[in-house]
């Protein structure tokens, strides 16, 4: 089992960005966010999360935009072009290299596992067995994406047929996907064909050597969800295909995700939605090894993170204004507590009507039912107002509170008696002077909706 991978995903803000969607029917591209706005977002999300690792995975950047061209990921969205350079491909690496300077790695949201009638590869894929025939050997349309016909792709005859190799080659010649370390790829579920049959555990050999592939590039995937496919995909009665393999399977087998191992540990180190997983297993399995927003709200309660940034900014827009509150809300409440408990072994948990309650190292307790964090005597986390540690050396700290707290704020892991205190805002932090921290305790005034920063200084 892989467990180096380029970035700590536990302990990294990795999210998407959503910046342009089809319209055929115009034949053009519905722009969101244009590079150049990408970049005063980016700018504004290193002040509020204090210049710590980012990486950010563009949606919609090729073609006309999300889900245009898959399984091909070579074009360029021109759309998204900035006036002063002459292609999108241009603006596209001034981009990678801009974001940089704000601590942010820009990679790419790509999807190997659906494959769109309109993309030119896809007549030479369905020559292959690339993609999921029906009983009759037929290309089997599964979904229709933005008005597009989708199959989905067989990965072994994509990975036989040699055209995936010809896909991400090309993908990682017109892109910085190499350089960034790290890509997003969709939907990496397995699907059967059902001439040629093949089964579960063909697909899932194919799709490890793709991974393996990515891998030997020097890049790590994160993906949407955790898989744990059986035979004919009996574990998701709710997906498309389970309707599609009716045609041909009776009966459907029946089983539960349960019974099925995680098929892609140690070859992804975190997705999206990490679902299907036990709370058993949640405490089995390292976060550094395996992390991402976990779906079961039980779970997700008493672990917390990870947040994705892309529904932010689609609610809110581009301006800090109207995003920067909530974006801080999410980073505070959600991810800080998720670094911080990340970094600690989980012990033991225990369940009542209200939820968990997960028993870490250093003595800290999360309870689920009402949102807590303690350690020993101190409350790290109470609802919604927050002060744990930034860093692993517990050199930085931050304060949140949604509805304004002042006096006393517990800070035990705190090795220093001095703190220089700043408000964060979008333009960067405004000093407040400095705090005194005795016996593990600190005066605060937090404003509502605000945060402060705590830095250690010198007495």
């Amino acid at each position: 089992m892989n467990t180096k991978w380029n970035y700590d995903y536990s302990q990294t803000l990795w999210m998407k960005m959503f910046l342009a969607r089809p319209d055929y029917e115009h034949n053009k591209s519905e722009v969101l966010i244009s590079f150049e706005q990408a970049l005063e977002i980016i700018k504004v999300a290193d002040n509020l999360t204090q210049g710590i690792q980012k990486i950010v995975y563009l949606v919609g950047w090729q073609g006309l935009g999300h889900d245009d061209t898959y399984p091909e990921m070579e074009v360029v969205n021109d759309a998204l072009r900035r006036e002063a350079d002459a292609s999108a491909s241009d603006s596209l690496w001034w981009l990678f290299e801009e974001a940089k300077k704000y601590h942010t790695v820009i990679s790419f949201h790509g999807n190997l596992a659906d494959a769109y009638d309109a993309t030119p590869c896809v007549p030479a894929l369905i020559r292959a067995n690339g993609v999921v025939n029906d009983v009759d050997g037929h290309p089997a349309v599964i979904e229709i994406f933005n008005g597009r016909n989708a199959y989905k792709t067989s990965y072994k005859g994509f990975w036989e047929s040699g055209l995936f190799h010809k896909i991400w080659n090309r993908f990682c010649e017109v892109t910085p996907v190499r350089q960034a370390g790290t890509v997003h790829l969709d939907n990496f579920c397995i699907a059967q064909s059902l001439n040629p049959r093949t089964n579960v555990e063909e697909e899932d050999m194919a799709r490890n050597r793709m991974l393996d592939y990515i891998a030997s590039l020097g890049i790590d995937v994160t993906t949407e969800y955790t898989y744990r496919e059986l035979e004919w995909r009996a574990d998701s009665p709710e997906h498309p295909i389970r309707s599609f393999y009716a045609t041909g399977i009776d009966p459907l087998p029946v089983g539960r995700w349960q019974d099925a191992p995680i098929r892609t540990l140690g070859r992804i180190p975190t997705s999206w939605w990490t679902s299907n997983i036990t709370m058993d297993e949640c405490m089995e399995i390292p976060p550094a090894i395996y992390s991402g927003h976990l779906t079961d709200v039980k779970q997700l309660a008493v672990f917390y993170g990870a947040m994705h940034g892309e529904d932010i900014w689609m609610a809110h827009g581009t301006d800090p204004a109207a995003w920067a509150e909530e974006f801080l809300y999410q980073f505070c409440t959600l991810q800080l507590p998720y670094f911080y408990l990340n970094r600690l072994q989980r012990l033991s948990y225990t369940e009542d009507d209200g939820g968990y309650t997960v028993l870490f190292s250093t003595g800290v307790v999360s309870r689920g039912k009402d949102g807590r964090i303690t350690k020993s005597d101190a409350v790290l986390k109470d609802g919604d107002d927050v002060l744990l540690p930034l860093d692993k050396e517990n050199r930085t700290f931050i304060a949140y509170s949604k509805n304004g707290k002042t006096g006393e704020w517990d800070i035990p892991d705190a090795g220093f008696r001095v703190a220089g205190a700043e408000e964060i805002t979008c333009g960067g932090n405004v000093p407040l002077g400095k705090v005194m921290i005795n016996n593990g305790k600190v005066s605060l005034n937090v404003k509502a909706g605000r945060a402060i920063v705590l830095h250690e200084e010198e007495i």
